[in-house]
């Protein structure tokens, strides 16, 4: 096989993976949505300077939705975790104007056991917040930015964890990571289904935080404006419902 047939081939198993993924465009359509969701994010806190880091999540978490429907899977996945890891970042620049600058001149690095908190990823044993935890998901951040939420923090910070070391075996390359479905282009119904449980566990975790962290500061035109997406999600936390319905009747 020359390298024209070899290309070749990979186009073909690539367009019939896209036919056999977008037969789920009801799924697909759901990512996009997001995007979208993130990008009016961006709008209403396009005042402050590491909103512009939303744009580039909306768009990694469209070229996520892409290799997925290609069946670029591993691809899929580190990307979702790019996803959350950027917008953590967004909620940690956001009271860390010195970190902000130095990562934009390519000084400072994104850790992940900075932005979640102290705790290491796989201590099991150690999944419950403490007082002096630091993250952007700690009951410290709660009660400065949104202190009606303390009762769920707990709660959101194990969902990012769990999904985050999740994602993060596909990255590192784990051994069942490597199913047939990763070695050569195909459709994989059950890979499909997985990453879009870390999806939803992500999307979930990017929507608390941002209302964690900026809810109360927005006016009514913003809340307006957001009120369709935080319906979806938060529907069941009256905490958050009560303040878009406040700024729906003013």
């Amino acid at each position: 096989m020359n390298i024209e047939e070899y290309y070749q081939h990979i186009f073909e198993d690539t367009k019939t993976t896209i036919d056999q993924s977008l037969i789920l465009k009801d799924q697909l359509a759901k990512v996009h949505s997001f995007a979208d969701d993130i990008l009016t994010w961006h709008e209403v806190l396009k005042h402050r300077e590491e909103s512009v880091i939303l744009k580039n999540v909306a768009s990694e978490l469209q070229f996520a939705a892409f290799s997925l429907a290609c069946g670029l899977y591993r691809q899929s996945f580190i990307s979702l975790r790019i996803v959350l890891e950027l917008s953590m970042a967004t909620i940690f620049f956001s009271a860390n104007e010195l970190e902000l600058r130095e990562w934009q001149q390519g000084n400072y690095d994104i850790y992940w056991s900075k932005l979640v908190g102290s705790k290491k990823v796989d201590d099991e044993d150690q999944s419950d917040l403490d007082q002096d935890n630091r993250g952007v998901l700690s009951k410290r951040w709660t009660k400065a930015f949104f202190p009606d939420l303390e009762k769920y923090v707990n709660e959101y910070y194990k969902l990012a964890r769990t999904t985050y070391k999740k994602l993060s075996e596909f990255v590192h390359g784990n051994s069942y990571t490597w199913g047939q479905d990763n070695v050569q282009i195909s459709f994989s119904q059950e890979t499909f289904n997985i990453w879009f449980e870390n999806f939803s566990n992500v999307s979930q975790t990017i929507s608390f935080i941002l209302c964690l962290r900026f809810m109360k500061t927005l006016d009514k035109d913003d809340l307006n404006k957001l009120q369709a997406t935080l319906i979806d999600f938060f529907a069941h936390l009256p905490e958050i419902r009560n303040v878009i319905e406040l700024a729906v009747e003013e």
